[in-house]
């Protein structure tokens, strides 16, 4: 049985770590289910903290293409993207950003 871990650290416009958490999720065979759901955990977790306007950033390019351009795929991770795009009524504003994330530069070099 595999494990991932998910991780979501929440910044305010300065940069100060406002509010961090992570959960262990069992049993996902495929990254991109991985990475969306990582999403939809982020936010869940800032709409259950109460943040108005967020900016969620993923190193998973894909997810935040697709969040990006709307485009829900026919599978389980499109019925996930499709959930993470909702999530837009409760934010003043919410904004998707790729960002390299240290660990996968450190692992590409």
């Amino acid at each position: 049985m595999g494990k991932w871990g998910i991780g979501v650290i929440v910044r305010d416009n300065e940069g100060v770590v406002a509010a961090a958490s992570c959960w262990q999720v069992f049993s996902l065979l495929d990254s991109k289910v991985a990475e969306a759901l990582s999403m939809r955990k982020e936010l869940k977790f800032a709409k259950d903290m109460c943040f108005l306007n967020l900016t969620a950033e993923s190193n998973a390019s894909n997810v935040v293409h697709a969040l990006n351009t709307h485009q829900q795929y026919p599978n389980y991770v499109g019925s996930i993207i499709g959930d993470c795009i909702n999530f837009n009524v409760f934010f003043r504003s919410l904004s998707f950003l790729h960002v390299w994330c240290e660990t996968s530069q450190t692992a590409i070099i």
